[in-house]
């Protein structure tokens, strides 16, 4: 069960990424137990989001690792892993990167 799950949440920001972002490839994928995360890249650009119960996303580029809260905070009221602040957290990214 846990697994689907982790499984379902991948494939929410899978599906996120190939709509808005199609030039990142999917270099890593993770979906463990409770345990779920996609790592993207594109360039030198990449994207790690892992999660379990509550989840993250970061930003390396040029080596160099940004938080996304860090960017907007208000993310952090959307930390709790759920079809609505995975999406959420995704559309920050998009302003992020735009």
């Amino acid at each position: 069960m846990a697994g689907n799950w982790a499984s379902e949440n991948n494939e929410i920001v899978k599906g996120y990424f190939q709509d808005n972002f199609p030039d990142f490839i999917l270099l890593e994928e993770t979906a463990h137990g409770p345990f779920w995360g996609v790592r993207y890249m594109k360039n030198n650009i990449t994207i790690n989001i892992k999660g379990d119960i509550g989840f993250y996303i970061e930003i390396i580029i040029d080596g160099d690792l940004y938080n996304l809260w860090k960017y907007d905070r208000s993310v952090t009221n959307y930390q709790k892993t759920s079809n609505k602040n995975i999406l959420f957290q995704l559309s920050v990214l998009q302003s992020f990167l735009q």
